[in-house]
This record gives structure tokens, C-alpha cells and sequence, in this order.
């Protein structure tokens, strides 16, 4: 019985997804018409050619976008997608002041393509090809244009760039881009000589199990090392690295350490004698590190962590 209602409801998917492709296509049946300029003497859709090597009609100005994980470029654009990244339900709490009453897309395992034809986009665009995680590229395809916007997913500025040309935003994107190296300018203009002169790590805590160190090509560890210029300490191996809780020793003499916290982060081992005797820990040099943008890389979240570190620093 279980088998039976599992394949009504897939058929359903499939229907639901081939009637919208057919009422797509026969609303644009005429690819002159589709294609001719509007009343402005634009296009109402330009082909350009993604980073799997997919030629896709992209609206020339597309009103309903599906972004998962995009949404901190989109919202630097002043975009506002139709649904929006969660994990759990939960959105990116940073984010919510520009993303109001955009509703949370159930992201668990990856997009799924019968979600996205409830939202009927226009667009749906996938930062790279692992974002394709639920469903393949052709699955997407027949409910609207997908695009994969990049193959570096890290590239947060080049990825902003690519976006703004694929959106018709180009001086959006170069605006946002100026925005955020001022910002990082006056940073560290404000702190001077401190980052080149201290150390500083960005720590994931799991209590007594252990912890991890973010490296200085991996989210809030670029904008700490890479962009803002603070010192690693000699302990700090690869990205994202696992080290058992007696390797806290190591990190005796680092001088500021950002704790990474939010809902379901683990806490640092406070009552652990190699906790307690790090110099961080002893000038009260241990700051909160908001998850929801520490854990990212992208305008708005890099913007935060450097208001972060200024606050923390000078507070």
C-alpha cells in the first residue's frame, strides 16, 4: 500500500512539473515572440551558457527567483528571492531584516524539485554544481531556467560579479563590492598594527570531545586571516580540521579566540584546566562568533564579522 502511494505521488510530481513545462512552452511558443524586444526595445530573455556548460534562456529581468544559499549576494543586490534557505525550518537569522516574510525552504538533503514548482519560479539558480544535491540538472530545468552560477564556490566577490551580470545588476554587484572593501578599509584602518601583530583563531567547540579551527580559506577564517590580517597560530592544519581537546594546549598563547555559537553549537569545555589556562581565556579575550554569518563567506556575512571583530576588539 505504502509502495502504491509513493508512486501516485511521485506521478503527480511528474505530471505537475510536465503540465507547467507544456504551459511554459505554450506560453512562449512563438520563440520569435519570446525573443523579440519589448515595448523598451529589450529582450525579454538572453542565452548564456552556466559553469556545467548548460545554454539557458534567462530572463532578461526575472521576478521570481529560487536561490538556495544565494540569498546574501541576492539581498546585497537588493533582490529579495521567493523562498529562501533554512536549515530545520530555520532561516539565515542575519539575513531576516531584508528577507521578511519570504517563506523557508525545506533544504534537508538538498532543494527538491517538487518544492520548487509549488513556488512556480521564473529562475532558479544553483551556486554550484554540488548545490545539486536533490534531483538532477533536468529535473530542474522542466519547471524554469536553471542556472549553476559558478565552479569555485569560495569566490564569493567573482560569484557576486556573476550573478549581477546573469541578474542584469552589474552595477549593483560593482556598488556592493565597493561598499564592503570600504568597510574593510576602515577596519582596518581602525586597528592599525594589531591583527599583523596577534593571534587569532576562529574555534568550533564540542565541549570535552574536541574542537575545530576554521583555516584562512574557509568562511569567517578568510575574512579573520585573509582579509582582516590577524596571525595563525602553528597548531592551525587545512580548513576545517578536527583536534582533540588536549591539543588546547597548543593554543596557549593565542591572543583572541571567536568561539563559534548559535542553536545547536557546541560549548567550549570552560572547566577544563587547559581551557582555563589559555591567555585568550585569561584577559577575557574569548568572543561569541554568530554562526549565521561567521559560518558563511559571502558580502553582507563578511561585513558583519569585520563589525564583529571591530566591536569586539574596541568594546
Amino acid at each position: 500500500m505504502n509502495s502504491i502511494k509513493r508512486f501516485s505521488q511521485s506521478a503527480i510530481i511528474v505530471l505537475l512539473i510536465s503540465l507547467l513545462a507544456a504551459c511554459g512552452n505554450s506560453g512562449n511558443s512563438n520563440e520569435n515572440a519570446a525573443s523579440s524586444p519589448s515595448a523598451s526595445g529589450e529582450e525579454s530573455y538572453r542565452l548564456l551558457t552556466d559553469a556545467m556548460g548548460h545554454e539557458v534562456k534567462v530572463p532578461t529581468h526575472p521576478q521570481k527567483v529560487i536561490a538556495p544559499f544565494i540569498e546574501d549576494p541576492l539581498a546585497a543586490l537588493g533582490i529579495k528571492p521567493i523562498a529562501q534557505w533554512g536549515a530545520g525550518g530555520v532561516p539565515q537569522h542575519y539575513l531576516q531584516e531584508k528577507l521578511a516574510g519570504v517563506p523557508v525552504l525545506d533544504m534537508n538533503g538538498g532543494l527538491k524539485p517538487e518544492e520548487a514548482l509549488s513556488y512556480a519560479p521564473d529562475l532558479i539558480i544553483f551556486l554550484a554544481p554540488t548545490y545539486l544535491a536533490n534531483g538532477n540538472y533536468e529535473q530542474f530545468a522542466k519547471i524554469a531556467p536553471t542556472f549553476v552560477l559558478s565552479d569555485n564556490e569560495a569566490d564569493w566577490r567573482g560569484n557576486l560579479e556573476k550573478l549581477g551580470a546573469l541578474l542584469n545588476e552589474e552595477e549593483a554587484a560593482k556598488l556592493a563590492l565597493e561598499q564592503y572593501d570600504k568597510k574593510l578599509a576602515d577596519a582596518k584602518s581602525a586597528l592599525g598594527t594589531l591583527p599583523a601583530e596577534k593571534t587569532a583563531v576562529l574555534l568550533q567547540a564540542d565541549e570535552e570531545k574536541g574542537f575545530k579551527l576554521f583555516g584562512p580559506n574557509f568562511y569567517g577564517g578568510a575574512t579573520l586571516y585573509g582579509a582582516l590580517g590577524f596571525k595563525q597560530p602553528a597548531l592551525l592544519k587545512g580548513e576545517y580540521e578536527t583536534y582533540s581537546i588536549e591539543m588546547l594546549e597548543q593554543l596557549k598563547d593565542v591572543d583572541y579566540i571567536f568561539v563559534l555559537s548559535g542553536q545547536g553549537r557546541g560549548k567550549p569545555p570552560v572547566d577544563n584546566p587547559l581551557w582555563k589556562g589559555l591567555a585568550a581565556v585569561k584577559t577575557g579575550h574569548v568572543f561569541e562568533a554568530d554562526s549565521g554569518h561567521w559560518f558563511n563567506a559571502n558580502p553582507i556575512a563578511n561585513g558583519l564579522i569585520i563589525e564583529d571583530v571591530l566591536k569586539d576588539l574596541n568594546g
